[in-house]
């Protein structure tokens, strides 16, 4: 398990699968999560998609639950796409609306460029959105990635084509203001207790 500010990332387990059914036979989730508003899945399906995820080494889904309530509250992805440049796709979305415009999809993004790039040693992240989904470019710009790309009217949303944006973000740019980030989005007291956590592991305090 990893944590960071008011979040706990845990591995997605077997017994997690009744969250996804749940979060995502919800129109509003789904639309913001993947910008298909209408990939709904039956519970087979999603038990048949889990024993897929389990051979494939490269992508790991994470359960991310909300420290103060103690409750599972989203889900994080990121997935290694075997480019020379070591990369990841990220993603993710907060499934229990009550957490909605808290902030948490920030920190949420601050958790993965934490764990992807000051553990794993990743040198880019990439994410993809819809056009249609300013809430999400808001948090992913929050962050410091840039629009890097933008595949025109190849989705179709609620009636419209849109286009499908690609954002990215590199190491040389994380790590400079990764101090800036952690000082923005979590308190002074997590902040400390954040740091303490690497010191007693032997990692330079950053």
């Amino acid at each position: 398990m990893y944590e960071i500010g008011r979040l706990r990332f845990r591995p997605f387990e077997r017994s997690d699968l009744y969250l996804m059914d749940r979060w995502e036979d919800r129109h509003d989730v789904t639309l913001y999560a993947r910008g298909r508003p209408l990939v709904f899945k039956s519970m087979e399906e999603n038990e048949r998609e889990y024993e897929e995820y389990l051979k494939d080494k490269s992508k790991r889904r994470l359960i991310v639950e909300y420290l103060v309530d103690e409750k599972d509250i989203g889900i994080a992805t990121y997935k290694d796409v075997g480019n020379e440049v070591r990369t990841a796709d990220v993603g993710c979305y907060i499934g229990e609306q009550k957490y909605w415009n808290m902030g948490l999809g920030k920190e949420i993004t601050l958790g993965l460029c934490e764990m992807l790039f000051y553990l794993q040693n990743y040198e880019r992240l990439s994410a993809w959105s819809s056009s249609v989904n300013p809430r999400a470019h808001r948090v992913l710009e929050a962050m410091g990635f840039h629009l890097s790309g933008r595949a025109r009217k190849s989705g179709y949303i609620m009636g419209r084509r849109v286009d499908w944006c690609m954002f990215d973000l590199l190491r040389e740019e994380y790590i400079p203001k990764r101090r800036e980030y952690l000082e923005r989005y979590l308190s002074e007291s997590q902040l400390k207790c954040y740091l303490e956590d690497f010191c007693t592991l032997g990692i330079q305090k950053p």
